[in-house]
């Protein structure tokens, strides 16, 4: 099951984050009076989820949120509330709750913050290996096994590479003493799949 994978199309919404650390929205004017704004926390990710691809499409959505961002106070915002259960909601929930938990840690470390306590509670590990994208091939495997960050492992879940578009202020030399600098790129993981495929 691939969270990367989904294809979605949105109205850009902005937001912003006043020094109380509350987040607020600043509404703009979209195409047909509408406004789709994308989640900027975690727990607004599993509230808007009803399903598991819902959930892969929320969730690129928070990533690409995550750019916006300029401070560690604001990153704490988007991981500090606990989401909701997934696995008591849709099929595949338990995957998702994976997920939640594994990005929380591993924005938290990459922002140099402590993660949320909530992102440790038992059920938040998935009972089964989860591997990402091409999953079936034993190099792919491998790598992943390899390379996934510990945030991801911790959580049985293996991918070559992850999505975290880390903003400004969390690029850092911190970044580079850390195991998942490591990682495959994104090109790198494909440039395998496809090696792998006509093998």
């Amino acid at each position: 099951m691939s969270i990367h994978n989904f294809h979605y199309r949105y109205i850009e919404g902005v937001y912003h984050i006043p020094e109380n650390g509350n987040i607020a929205r600043k509404k703009t004017g979209a195409n047909l009076g509408q406004v789709n704004l994308r989640p900027v926390t975690l727990k607004e990710v599993a509230e808007r989820s009803d399903s598991v691809e819902e959930f892969g499409r929320h969730l690129r959505d928070w990533l690409h949120e995550l750019r916006r961002l300029s401070s560690r106070d604001e990153a704490l915002a988007t991981i500090a509330d606990e989401p909701q259960r997934l696995s008591e909601k849709f099929q595949q929930g338990h995957v998702a709750d994976a997920w939640l938990g594994a990005y929380a840690e591993h924005l938290a470390i990459a922002a140099d913050l402590p993660p949320p306590d909530w992102a440790f509670v038992p059920w938040r590990t998935a009972a089964e290996p989860l591997f990402d994208e091409g999953g079936e091939s034993p190099k792919l495997r491998a790598l992943a096994l390899e390379h996934s960050p510990q945030a991801f492992k911790r959580r049985n879940i293996f991918t070559p590479s992850v999505d975290l578009p880390l903003p400004r202020f969390a690029v850092s030399a911190a970044l580079n003493r850390q195991p998942w600098s490591k990682q495959l790129s994104a090109e790198k993981s494909a440039e395998i799949l496809r090696d792998s495929q006509g093998a």
